[in-house]
């Protein structure tokens, strides 16, 4: 009892489970070719009439884990606090933790030399230090650059198995067992239940991957977007490293072709991917989802994404124009913290399940 209403649904499913409904946030057309990013799944049981949301983020960020691998630690957050607690974990087997936290790394980076560059036009008992701004810029651009790595690599190893959420697998019974089991998983289970018969942490790890079906999944394309354009932007924060700095800086048409056209290219590409990201939590292209927390790291990346691409685009006048200059080293401020809380709302979320 399959409706692809779209025709792409292409997960495996537990034997206890169907799936109705798939579906994305784009009418026929864009939605046929792209799989969907939600999907109703209910138990064959005819005496259970419950329905359940499936959502491809949380299946690509790990947030159906349940158990921290041979700990017996529960990844559940019951409230706020809890949540937060868990942010103090060290998740190395999780690549969803790697990701969030190479971002947040490189946005505190990013928050320093957004320091660096403006607090000389508000203070100016602080002198401009080309160094630290040259320097953060470029370690900010390669941390950006790892983290955008293992974006990808986290995109191709999510599980093949639609997996569902704590609240699910309560109603339908199968909690009960693994608290009584101690989290362990029991043959009675399906396959992908409990922390050791997690089908997707079975699965061989996928360093590279040709297979098409990413290019039509929205957090694929969103991590390879956003891949291109830290590769892009890494060349302005190449660039910027003092001794490069010195030797372009009287040169207009070098600086703007290899210092800030890298900044507004690589800044447009990440304006694109998160709004893929932003699209992916969305039922609907035009309706917002404030509620989402997916969603609120995606418009915090977006608004730290427009700040980098401004940043850039205003650079190209910054030699003649004070206000210019002004409001670019503004934009790198604001759009570093951005990035800062996008990132650690991601943080939280990854080593939360759901």
């Amino acid at each position: 009892m399959v409706d692809t209403k779209n025709g792409r649904w292409h997960y495996r499913l537990e034997p206890t489970l169907f799936t109705h409904s798939p579906d994305n946030a784009f009418p026929n057309g864009i939605g046929r070719f792209l799989h969907p990013t939600r999907a109703t799944l209910a138990s064959k049981d005819p005496d259970r009439d419950e329905e359940f949301l499936w959502k491809s983020r949380d299946h690509r960020k790990n947030r159906h884990v349940k158990y921290t691998p041979n700990k017996d630690r529960s990844r559940h957050g019951k409230n706020l606090l809890v949540g937060i607690e868990h942010m103090t974990r060290l998740e190395y087997w999780n690549v969803s933790w790697w990701v969030a936290t190479a971002f947040t790394v490189g946005s505190i980076i990013w928050v320093v030399n957004g320091f660096y560059s403006f607090l000389p036009f508000v203070d100016t008992s602080f002198a401009m230090s080309t160094s630290g701004i040259g320097w953060t810029a470029w370690v900010g651009a390669t941390v950006f650059e790892f983290g955008a790595v293992l974006g990808v690599l986290e995109a191709w190893n999510r599980g093949e198995t639609a997996n569902f959420g704590w609240g699910v697998r309560q109603v339908l019974g199968y909690e009960n067992i693994l608290e009584s089991s101690g989290g362990i998983a029991d043959s009675s289970l399906p396959s992908s239940e409990g922390k050791e018969g997690n089908m997707k942490g079975q699965q061989k790890w996928r360093w590279f991957s040709s297979d098409p079906k990413y290019w039509h999944e929205l957090g694929f394309l969103a991590a390879f977007t956003q891949f291109w354009a830290a590769t892009i932007f890494w060349i302005s924060g190449f660039t910027a490293l003092p001794s490069i700095q010195s030797a372009i800086e009287t040169r207009t048409g070098v600086l703007d072709g290899v210092f800030w056209t890298p900044q507004v290219v690589g800044g447009m590409g990440f304006v694109i991917s998160s709004s893929l990201l932003l699209l992916e939590t969305q039922k609907r292209w035009y309706l917002p989802n404030p509620l989402s927390l997916g969603w609120q790291v995606a418009i915090w990346n977006f608004i730290g994404a427009i700040g980098f691409t401004l940043c850039g685009a205003l650079g190209y006048a910054a030699q003649v124009s004070t206000k210019a200059a002004y409001q670019s080293s503004l934009s790198t401020f604001w759009g570093g913290w951005a990035f800062l809380i996008g990132s650690v709302l991601q943080w939280y979320e990854s080593v939360n399940s759901v």
